[in-house]
């Protein structure tokens, strides 16, 4: 803030006092800034090659690249990841490498690992590097296998030439040039001063990106693993694995053929139960026609059977009323007739025997009985 309040202060001053008439001029004393003279360790200690710059926007493509390294010259061969496991990608926005003012002087002074960013004399440039994205492959994530079944047809002068991606960074190059302010230029925007000299800009921050590798040559790579017994091991896993696919394939097909009986069975069984059901169905025509017939008859045997209940209602209550009127009338036992024609009719034989009538002088002719 202090810094800030100076050079507002001195724009402020600037603006307000420049040559009027017999004004006497003033001095203003700045502040001076320090320049920054080389990058931090960390920052040198990586792998920057301007080749792989196309990148800049898919780091994550860029990790787990074969590149080859021939002098200044550098190509992008092929790229080995596992389909199931990409590089790993993090982003951050608050990881700030550098922060300085530098000037023709600075030992990177334009080098790619600052974006080639050029400081010509009478000019200070002010650089802001930070980290803003990050892809890399873990251990288990290297696919060795296919590394080393590439390998084994590359010559060995190749080999010494081939490096393999393991990690990558993004690093934003945010720059500002400022100019050296000289006998009666006009002075504007920041302003600030450098061993004795005056330096001001109006210009924005320029942004562009840069690239950092993390490479391993493939001859290390290779030694880090036995390619021999990976293949190997390979091959034997991969046999395993065909053995396996062929007792499963000769499974499916034995299941194949087991359904392919069961579904003939099914459709057998399935005809069979057409045929019982439409032989039943006949026989169920027949039966109904034989039902019908049946009821036909049990029909004409209930108006039969109840004719023959009214009959034998009729003929009972006949037969009653007859029972009733024989019991409320005399019987007549014999009828007798004497010489005169007279008739006699004799209700109880005991009362009245022949003989004792033919003892009373009557001819006895029985008439009925």
């Amino acid at each position: 803030m202090n810094l800030l309040s100076r050079l507002c202060a001195l724009i402020a001053i600037l603006l307000f006092s420049g040559p009027l008439g017999a004004q006497t001029s003033r001095k203003i004393k700045l502040s001076p800034v320090s320049l920054g003279f080389d990058l931090p360790d960390s920052y040198k200690q990586r792998t920057f090659i301007k080749g792989l710059a196309g990148f800049v926007h898919k780091i994550d493509q860029l990790a787990g690249t074969m590149v080859l390294i021939d002098g200044n010259k550098t190509t992008v061969l092929t790229r080995f990841v596992r389909q199931d496991k990409p590089p790993v990608v993090t982003t951050s926005t608050s990881d700030v490498i550098y922060n300085a003012k530098i000037d023709s002087r600075f030992k990177f002074n334009g080098a790619y690992s600052i974006a080639s960013t050029k400081v010509d004399r009478d000019k200070v440039y002010e650089i802001i590097l930070t980290d803003v994205g990050y892809a890399f492959l873990p251990e288990d994530y290297i696919p060795y296998l296919e590394i080393c079944r590439a390998a084994t047809n590359v010559a060995p002068e190749t080999r010494k030439k081939t490096y393999y991606v393991r990690s990558v960074k993004l690093t934003t190059v945010y720059t500002r040039a400022y100019q050296k302010v000289t006998g009666g230029s006009e002075v504007g925007g920041i302003v600030f001063s450098v061993d004795g000299e005056v330096y001001h800009t109006s210009d924005q921050f320029k942004l562009d990106y840069v690239v950092s590798v993390d490479l391993v040559s493939l001859e290390k790579l290779l030694s880090l693993q036995n390619c021999n017994d990976l293949i190997n091991n390979e091959e034997i896993a991969r046999r395993e694995k065909a053995e396996k696919a062929r007792l499963e394939a000769q499974k499916a097909e034995e299941e194949k053929r087991a359904r392919e009986q069961a579904l003939a069975d099914a459709k057998a069984q399935v005809e069979d139960l057409k045929k019982t059901l439409h032989d039943n169905l006949e026989r169920t025509g027949e039966m109904q026609r034989q039902l019908r017939e049946a009821q036909d008859k049990e029909h004409a045997a209930l108006i039969q059977l109840n004719a023959a209940i009214r009959q034998a209602s009729e003929l009972s209550a006949q037969a009653e009323l007859a029972r009733q009127n024989a019991e409320s009338r005399e019987d007549v036992i014999l009828t007798f007739k004497n010489k005169d024609g007279k008739v006699l009719e004799i209700k109880n034989l005991e009362e009245l025997s022949e003989e004792k009538l033919r003892a009373l002088g009557f001819d006895v002719e029985i008439l009925k009985q």
